[in-house]
């Protein structure tokens, strides 16, 4: 059985992470709500919701498919001063939410136009939680 479009997603992104890089897929059938990935390094940590639609619509709006639990763990989080987004992925490459744009619809146009290719998404996680140079080989 072959693995779900998100999570395929996902994976191509971070076929593109480089340097050191952490990150963990968090997965708890307990609580929902949690970001599907958790980055880590030596600059800050990097909570990302990911979501995935096999084409752009070309007449209703765009907006990520966020359960109620997901947009409250976000906004919490956000309110806490925690670096978190949501990537809605597409076949071409995906857009960044932040500072709750998850909560705000775009018109097809705007939304084809925020579209990053993977590499550059992953460059986007990349200077999130590492800075310029500090890629360097953890001592352990």
């Amino acid at each position: 059985m072959g693995a779900n479009p998100e999570t395929t997603f996902i994976r191509s992104i971070h076929a593109h992470l480089k340097g050191k890089v952490f990150f963990q897929k968090m997965c708890n059938p307990f609580i929902s709500g949690i970001p599907d990935v958790w980055y880590s390094g030596p600059k800050n940590d990097l909570w990302v919701e990911y979501k995935y639609i096999h084409s752009v619509p070309k007449r209703a709006t765009v907006l990520p498919n966020l359960s109620e639990r997901q947009k409250v763990w976000l906004n919490d989080r956000l309110r806490e001063g925690r670096n978190v987004a949501v990537i809605l992925g597409v076949p071409d490459g995906g857009v960044l939410y932040r500072n709750k744009e998850w909560v705000e619809a775009l018109q097809p146009g705007a939304f084809e136009a925020r579209v990053k290719s993977r590499k550059e998404l992953a460059q986007w996680i990349h200077d999130q939680v590492r800075s310029p140079g500090d890629d360097y080989e953890t001592p352990f």
